[in-house]
């Protein structure tokens, strides 16, 4: 994997875009769209089973949020698209030349804005890639939850 791919899968603040539902080439998007091409003509036997199986009744729920995730079409704050409220780090890092936040003198600072349970994980990203470097950190949890 190149430079430029990699630092698409993993944000300046230590998230791994690549697990996130909104991620335009991450993970979710291209299973729900693998999955939604293998349900093709299923809507009518859902229908049809919903008296043997109850759960079926909410298969159009479920293909909705399928394709929400299917035609997800973030591309990361380094692409200009942070998800995140005023969100301070991609721009920090860039005016830094930095790619990680671990990379700063100040690190970890008081100027993130996160709350409580992802400036935990920011520190948690960001020390871990110190300690192991960014290649093996992202190996390490591009199979992991993005929401643990």
């Amino acid at each position: 994997m190149d430079r430029e791919e990699f630092l698409s899968r993993v944000a300046p603040c230590g998230l791994v875009c690549y697990t996130c539902t909104m991620a335009e080439n991450g993970a979710i998007h291209r299973h729900s769209r693998e999955l939604l091409g293998l349900l093709t003509g299923f809507d009518s036997f859902a229908i049809k089973f919903q008296e043997y199986e109850p759960r079926l009744r909410k298969y159009a729920s479920f293909k909705e949020i399928l394709t929400l995730f299917s035609e997800s079409d973030c591309k990361g704050c380094r692409g200009g698209s942070c998800t995140y409220p005023g969100c301070v780090v991609q721009p920090c890092t860039e005016e830094k030349g930095l790619d990680f936040c671990f990379e700063c003198d100040e690190f970890p600072c008081q100027k993130v804005n996160f709350d409580p349970g992802l400036k935990r994980k920011w520190r948690t990203a960001n020390r871990r890639m110190q300690k192991i470097g960014v290649e093996a950190y992202y190996l390490e949890s591009k199979n992991k939850s993005h929401y643990t």
